[in-house]
């Protein structure tokens, strides 16, 4: 069932996505340490394989999983490794918030919850009642909010009586049709006022010439600091950061030493196999994070993979193969980068808390996996 869960999330990406530079010198010789392992402790209907995991520092140190299986929260204490409390949730009626896909935990006494499908979301708290439920019409030409926790990680942002989302262009009816044009003039989120349920589309957009040269996946995540908002594209080396959502968009390097110095570009004759091994065995961006306890930006990366047969491709699912994680400093500036070979870490089941970045150990070719457990190692500086 478990690995089942790590097939079915892959092939939901899938769905749900449809289908020259060089790089600055690293300021100072850098290395993430090994600080230990942490797990927590899963009862026979959660995976372990998380599809979102969210940390908060409360009184304790909290690590939130949702449970795609019974629709549910899970909490668990991350310093003994304990469930704290299961919060299951209705699909439909009075207290129903849907097929739960993501979630974001804003305070312990605002939860918002996200659907597979629609233009809705839901208010809750670790009581699990539902205290509001939102509705309100996408921005013209642009999906949904879309709200994911494992890959391309773009949070909510909740501030007063407004909240920021990711979005994605909704002009073409195939994702395989867009063109830099269109893409260059779609916006990468919107705000949405919680007491008039308005949209307004935000000044930031795709960067102009993205698929210029051909087609790229041109998913995102986004990262907030203190005074910095910054964007990774999984087809661009660059960084794209600004002061606020109101102010342009300004771009830095951000190549990793271990990607091809040109990107892949999706094979125009391709086969299934070919699109499988774009997505997952070429040179690409992942997630982006921000730790607040050390002031750095954690990008994830993923270099060429030599892999040609359809059981190599497909095996990809379930082991993403060696990665790579990147830190940039408050000012974007490049640290260091660590790589780490696969068949031990599921990179997208990854976390920052207070001690440092906590990445899962999960991966199904790891010996030292236990299906009853969510581990993972910690590092720090």
């Amino acid at each position: 069932m478990k690995q089942t869960y790590i097939f079915f999330f892959c092939i939901t990406l899938l769905l749900c996505y449809s289908c020259d530079s060089s790089s600055r010198k690293a300021t100072k010789e850098f290395q993430m340490i090994s600080k230990g392992k942490v797990s927590l402790l899963i009862d026979e209907t959660t995976p372990d394989f998380s599809m979102g995991l969210q940390y908060l520092e409360a009184e304790k140190e909290l690590v939130f999983n949702i449970n795609w299986a019974t629709n549910s929260l899970q909490m668990y204490d991350l310093e003994d490794g304990k469930l704290i409390k299961s919060i299951p949730f209705e699909k439909e009626g009075d207290q129903g918030v849907g097929e739960l896909m993501a979630f974001h935990v804003h305070t312990l006494d605002s939860i918002f919850l996200f659907p597979f499908r629609g233009s809705y979301f839901s208010l809750t708290d670790t009581s699990g009642n539902v205290k509001h439920k939102f509705r309100y019409d996408a921005p013209e030409n642009h999906t949904a909010a879309f709200v994911h926790n494992i890959s391309f990680i773009t949070p909510p942002i909740i501030s007063g009586n407004e909240i920021i989302f990711k979005t994605r262009p909704n002009v073409v009816s195939n994702y395989l049709e867009m063109t830099d044009d269109i893409l260059a003039g779609s916006s990468l989120g919107f705000r949405l006022n919680l007491e008039t349920m308005q949209t307004e589309l935000l000044p930031h957009y795709y960067p102009k010439g993205y698929l210029e040269a051909g087609f790229k996946r041109f998913e995102s995540s986004r990262a907030q600091s203190e005074d910095k908002l910054v964007y990774s594209f999984f087809g661009d080396h660059h960084l794209y950061w600004s002061e606020s959502f109101d102010a342009p968009l300004q771009v830095v390097e951000g190549k990793s030493k271990y990607l091809s110095e040109k990107l892949p570009l999706l094979p125009i004759d391709r086969t299934p196999i070919q699109s499988q091994k774009y997505s997952f065995a070429s040179s690409r961006y992942d997630n982006l994070l921000y730790d607040p306890y050390r002031e750095v930006f954690y990008r994830f990366a993923y270099p060429d993979l030599d892999v040609e047969t359809e059981d190599e491709v497909r095996a990809l699912r379930n082991n993403p193969g060696k990665f790579v994680v990147m830190v940039f400093d408050k000012n974007l500036e490049l640290l260091g980068e660590n790589i780490f070979e696969g068949s031990k870490y599921l990179p997208l089941n990854s976390f920052v808390g207070k001690t440092g970045l906590y990445i899962s150990l999960n991966n199904p070719d790891n010996p030292d996996n236990e299906e009853d457990r969510m581990a993972f190692e910690l590092f720090s500086f």
